[in-house]
């Protein structure tokens, strides 16, 4: 039977499974971060055709809560 009581924790370093081969190279390096420029540029776009879409109507409702209509 089992040892019912808890033994406390010890700590055991990873293993690597043997099936895998061993590296013999150094891995290979990491290229830079992406460039998210492109990104911003079609974000500013987005937003200027939603502006240019949406203050006419912003617009057109203010005067209409103005003049009472």
């Amino acid at each position: 039977m089992r040892e019912l009581r808890e033994r406390p924790y010890e700590h055991q370093a990873p293993r690597r499974p043997a099936r895998l081969p061993h590296r013999v190279d150094p891995p290979p390096e990491r290229s830079g971060a992406p460039d998210l420029r492109i990104l911003l540029f079609v974000g500013l776009v987005l937003v200027g055709i939603v502006a240019f879409i949406a203050i006419p109507y912003l617009i057109q409702y203010l005067v209409l809560w103005l003049t009472g209509g």
